[in-house]
């Protein structure tokens, strides 16, 4: 799986307990303003923006979830992953620059 990171601009943030992500106002024709996360994709998306890869990723839901198949684990990043691509807020690493204009 290639590398992802963040869309700059989309920021992680709890509102009333609850996790979201928001959207600068300039990015609102690429990725929606407000996506509501639950706890274990708000950890996955601090991961994310804090430069960890898929394998980094995968460390840091074992070391922090009681998780004891691999492929569920593997699963689950791959459908995070997935979900965060087609919102828009996950971009290729080698885009990022582009997304700096």
């Amino acid at each position: 799986m290639d590398k992802f990171v963040t869309r700059p601009g989309v920021v992680l943030t709890s509102i009333c307990g609850e996790y979201v992500l928001v959207a600068a106002k300039d990015l609102l024709d690429k990725c929606p303003y407000v996506t509501q996360l639950n706890d274990s994709s708000a950890f996955l998306w601090e991961k994310l923006s804090s430069g960890a890869d898929v394998d980094g990723l995968f460390e840091a839901v074992q070391a922090e979830f009681d998780i004891d198949d691999p492929a569920v684990i593997r699963q689950a990043i791959e459908d995070f992953i997935r979900q965060m691509r087609e919102l828009n807020y996950l971009i290729p690493a080698e885009e990022k620059g582009e997304t700096d204009e």
